[in-house]
């Protein structure tokens, strides 16, 4: 039976890291609201590659801490119906010829404990039949722990958890924050109705900024800038479909398309060099979509009767130092923000983490070097 407690939480944001922190705090027994002006996870998480993994991030810390990550959705996903929108699935990485750093990587990884190795094209293809042959030269690395998840299911199931534990979810204009009062804490939103907070977090990616200046937050959350033209927090996601049975089971990152497995039949879609942002016209990202399933058809088998069915501009929330950001704001200390770019991997342990420290009222040394206080002038 889960204790029930007097302390009132508002957690603004329904993305992955949002549901995950509302149910993490409902199971703890803590009143529970969580605000969103839009539906839950129709944001960056319903477009997010989700690729979970702690492949080439550092420094050791940091790795540590998305290595965490995985654990922590294999630990959460037999009690959330793990079989909706958990696929550890492994990931295949491929080399263009001559290109430096994956062999290095590699070792790299195994030697803090990482799984991964060099393979053979020849066992790639075994791995992931439905490879075509690259070209000559081109080098492979299995990272067999790795995967991907399904959001939309996933974050389907954090909201059913915490709303049936108590937490009540607020959508629309009931769910949209228009600013903060303190002594007492009150979330205001644009319905007009304030929401009393003992605990206020904020999980709302890129809008974090904003919202941590009208808390009057006496130090930035600094993240990438996303609205300018020409910026690069945005990236660009194509769904195609339908893939074929043969079609791929993995997550496939080769280089000039990465590609994973999605609901339905489809294939999501990214690359590299897709120069967009939110003032790309529409006529070019088609352009672009076409050229990704054209890369994806050279890359895989299974692809001869797919279409584009969605292409879209995805703003990622990026800290400027490439790092999460993890507590209370100096200046507004009523405010805990959590905002990461690698939100769906981080999501089951950083809720775990930040859950911990709400209840407990103790720091967790695992996010003490991401707190947002580092960002203060003059800190050094």
């Amino acid at each position: 039976m889960i204790m029930k407690s007097s302390r009132r939480c508002v957690v603004i944001g329904a993305g992955v890291l949002g549901t995950a922190v509302a149910a993490r705090l409902a199971d703890a027994g803590l009143q529970v609201t969580l605000a969103d002006q839009d539906l839950p996870g129709r944001a960056t998480s319903r477009w997010s590659f989700a690729w979970v993994n702690s492949n080439d991030k550092g420094p050791r810390p940091y790795h540590d801490l998305n290595h965490a990550g995985i654990r922590a959705w294999a630990d959460l996903a037999p009690t959330l119906d793990g079989e909706a929108w958990y696929r550890p699935a492994g990931n295949i990485e491929l080399a263009a010829p001559g290109a430096s750093g994956l062999a290095a990587r590699v070792r790299r990884l195994t030697a803090w404990g990482y799984p991964a190795r060099l393979i053979s094209i020849a066992e790639a293809r075994e791995i992931e039949p439905a490879l075509r042959n690259p070209e000559p030269g081109t080098a492979a690395a299995w990272f067999p722990g790795e995967g991907y998840l399904l959001t939309e299911p996933l974050i389907e199931r954090l909201v059913t958890r915490a709303t049936s534990r108590g937490a009540v979810m607020l959508t629309g204009e009931h769910g949209r924050v228009v600013g903060f009062d303190t002594n007492p804490t009150r979330v205001h939103t644009a319905s007009g109705k304030p929401l009393e907070a003992d605990e206020v977090i904020c999980c709302a990616g890129r809008w974090v900024p904003e919202l941590a200046a009208l808390a009057g937050a006496a130090t930035p959350v600094p993240l990438v800038g996303w609205a300018e033209p020409g910026a690069t927090a945005p990236g660009f996601v194509v769904r195609v479909g339908p893939a074929a049975d043969m079609g791929p089971q993995r997550v496939v990152h080769a280089p000039d398309v990465y590609l994973r497995p999605h609901s339905g039949g489809q294939l999501h879609l990214e690359a590299p060099d897709a120069a967009v942002d939110l003032h790309t016209p529409d006529p070019e990202l088609r352009r672009w979509a076409d050229e990704l399933l054209a890369r994806a058809r050279r890359t895989v088998r299974g692809l001869d009767r797919a279409e584009v069915l969605h292409h879209q501009v995805c703003v990622r929330p990026m800290p400027a130092d490439e790092q999460s950001i993890a507590g209370r704001l100096p200046g507004a200390e009523y405010l805990y923000v959590a905002v990461t770019h690698s939100g769906v991997t981080l999501a089951a342990h950083l809720s775990r983490l930040i859950a911990a420290e709400l209840t407990t009222g103790k720091p967790r040394a695992e996010l003490a070097p991401y707190r947002p206080g580092r960002f203060a002038a003059g800190h050094a």
